[in-house]
């Protein structure tokens, strides 16, 4: 019934009962099955394992042993099948399916299966927190990432002090561009002591998070950068601030390169979005996936003036002209806009009608800097406005 504690309780007053018995030997057999991976019984080549869960009329707990004795053999596909009659001799063992989720999400790249043995792990142990920080790695390891976030804050409530609970939370949360949440969780896996393993990663995870900012230029750690992506071209981190440096340089194409990339192993993560959105802004042919990326992003980071900018440009774009008016005056309230972004709420304005209000956000336009075709462009309208003034 997966209740180790309690069999080996009982199993250990057997073996020691007083006297011989014929079920004593057969009591010390499954005592050492359950005494973990250090003890001679589970070191036993898969073939004696195999003969035990045969004359213990296929003990689910000894075919588990067998599957980990195939798993460290590098037999992937055996391993799976003795983990499946460890299933099928007791399906209501949560260990049996959460190591078929395990397999497959692993060495077979089943993810699909994966996920099915997990949820079914979920359905038999759904109060056991350590269980369900496995399942929950698990369903990252898949691509679940929503469900896999849930799973963790759920374990990190119940087990807060597990240094490796907080670091699967932390990518997790990350995945679906919960940076902040990230950044927590991380730090409370260098706050631990006993997160040995962990902490290398997680100093990492948080240099590299801090250099994706709005206000932070990261070219000085290119070098750190290159250096992190030579080893581990898919650390989405240290890709982020890749992407961000070829912005900086003027290299747009090649940061919206990056930035796709991400998006493929990150599909819900929201500052690539963010990012990617702000470029396609700047192109005609791909405002509307800009808008539909920035869309999304603006879920996860719905008080995020640079977005909301975007946005609005975007909208103008799309000639959603009130729409633009609402995201650039929201945003320009709460930090004051750059010239381009004003350059668009004045067109805006005049779009509908709102002459006062378009010369007032072109002048400050101007007055912020414009690049100088927009510039011209502004000027422009300026003087019409001005020429064709009720006044005059």
């Amino acid at each position: 019934m997966g209740q180790p504690e309690p069999a080996r309780t009982a199993l250990e007053k057997a073996a020691a009962a007083t006297g011989e018995f014929p079920w004593k030997d057969e009591a010390k057999r499954r005592l050492a099955l359950l005494t973990g991976d250090n003890s001679a019984a589970t070191n036993l080549p898969p073939a004696e394992l195999e003969k035990i869960a045969k004359e213990t009329s296929n003990d689910p707990i000894a075919l588990i042993r067998v599957g980990t004795a195939y798993e460290k053999q590098g037999a992937a596909d055996k391993a799976a099948g003795a983990y499946q009659r460890a299933f099928q001799a007791n399906p209501r063992l949560p260990e049996a399916a959460v190591k078929l989720a395990q397999v497959n999400v692993g060495p077979l790249k089943n993810n699909a299966k994966a996920l099915e043995y997990a949820r079914k792990a979920r359905d038999l142990a759904p109060t056991d927190p350590h269980i369900t920080a496995t399942i929950g790695q698990i369903a990252y390891e898949a691509g679940n990432f929503s469900w896999a976030y849930s799973l963790l804050q759920e374990s990190a409530r119940q087990i807060p002090d597990d240094p490796g609970i907080a670091y699967t939370l932390a990518w997790a949360a990350y995945s679906l561009g919960n940076v902040t949440e990230a950044q927590q969780a991380m730090q409370r896996v260098i706050d631990k002591p006993n997160a040995t393993n962990q902490q290398p990663d997680a100093k990492r995870f948080l240099a590299m998070i801090q250099l994706d900012s709005d206000d932070k230029d990261p070219t000085p750690s290119d070098g750190e950068v290159n250096k992190i992506l030579a080893t581990d071209p898919n650390y989405v981190p240290a890709s982020m601030a890749r992407a961000d440096i070829e912005l900086r340089r003027g290299d747009a194409k090649s940061a919206a390169t990056i930035y796709t990339g991400i998006l493929q192993k990150f599909p819900d993560f929201a500052p690539a979005q963010k990012r990617l959105a702000a470029i396609y802004a700047e192109d005609p042919a791909n405002l509307d996936r800009g808008y539909e990326l920035a869309s999304k992003a603006r879920r996860t980071l719905p008080d995020d003036p640079v977005l909301a900018s975007t946005l609005g440009t975007l909208s103008y774009g799309r000639k959603e002209y009130a729409r633009a008016v609402q995201l650039l005056e929201d945003t320009d309230r709460k930090k004051p806009l750059d010239g381009k972004s004003l350059f668009y709420l004045g067109m805006a304005h005049l779009q509908l009608g709102h002459r006062a209000e378009g010369k007032q956000a072109l002048e400050r336009a101007l007055s912020g800097g414009l690049p100088g075709a927009l510039a011209a462009q502004a000027k422009g309208k300026i003087a019409e406005l001005e020429k064709t003034s009720p006044s005059r």
